[in-house]
């Protein structure tokens, strides 16, 4: 393989790490906004029990209220019923107390129901509590897992950038800057094999001329279709991952 391709390869590895990287550290944030949107649901379904359960202790005490101004009521009529010496109005006092008396009854049996419902509301509180906290453990665990991961992926970032300006070296300016180019505009591939009479980016057929130009070694070959450079598949270096 030319030297010039050989270091054009080790460059392209280098770079598609680079970019795998920046584009991992880019998806970051849109992860973290997942998460963070997974909170306010888990935040909202848990708001909406809590304003369920006050909102039945609100109208619980307001039918303490009730109860409390209808006995209030009653004795005022018995009171009442002591001061007069009519007969009309001591029947229709106590048919006051009678109705009183019944809508006491009405509300107390409302407030059973109501208390019941309470009970069944607790539990389903302490469910929610418990679905919340488990959600938020693993929300947390999640965001602390990002933040190492970004710290992880800038150092390695870092490490591969500064790896860079070495790795240029010995790459004629012209060809540095066609590869460049080309990896830009062809999504991180811009040096790649002839398969089967094939370039492996465009996927196109490429000439007997060309797969033959490419075999011999001699000059730096690329595809008449795409533009890319072009090397024969049995001599592709094994690069490290590293």
């Amino acid at each position: 393989m030319l030297p010039a391709l050989e270091k054009l390869l080790v460059l392209q590895h280098c770079d598609q790490q680079i970019r795998d990287v920046t584009l991992a550290l880019e998806a970051l944030p849109r992860e973290k906004e997942s998460c963070d949107r997974d909170a306010a649901r888990a935040a909202q379904r848990l708001d909406a029990a809590q304003a369920q359960r006050r909102e039945l202790e609100k109208e619980l005490k307001k039918l303490d209220g009730d109860i409390l101004t209808k006995k209030e009521q009653i004795a005022r009529y018995k009171t009442q019923q002591l001061e007069t010496r009519k007969n009309e109005e001591y029947a229709a006092l106590l048919h006051e107390i009678e109705n009183a008396t019944k809508l006491i009854a009405e509300i107390e049996e409302r407030q059973l129901r109501l208390m019941e419902k309470a009970e069944a509301l607790t539990q389903d509180l302490e469910t929610a509590q418990a679905a919340h906290d488990v959600e938020m453990k693993r929300i947390g665990g999640i965001l602390s897992t990002l933040e190492g991961r970004r710290e992880n992926l800038s150092q390695r970032r870092e490490e591969l950038l500064q790896q860079r300006p070495r790795l240029m070296e010995g790459i004629e300016e012209e060809l540095l800057e066609k590869y460049n180019r080309l990896f830009k505009s062809k999504a991180g591939s811009a040096v790649v094999p002839i398969e089967n009479n094939v370039c492996t980016g465009c996927h196109m057929k490429v000439t007997t001329q060309t797969v033959l130009a490419a075999r011999a070694e001699k000059e730096i070959i690329s595809c008449s279709q795409c533009g890319r450079i072009l090397y024969n598949d049995e001599d592709e270096l094994v690069l490290s991952k590293d």
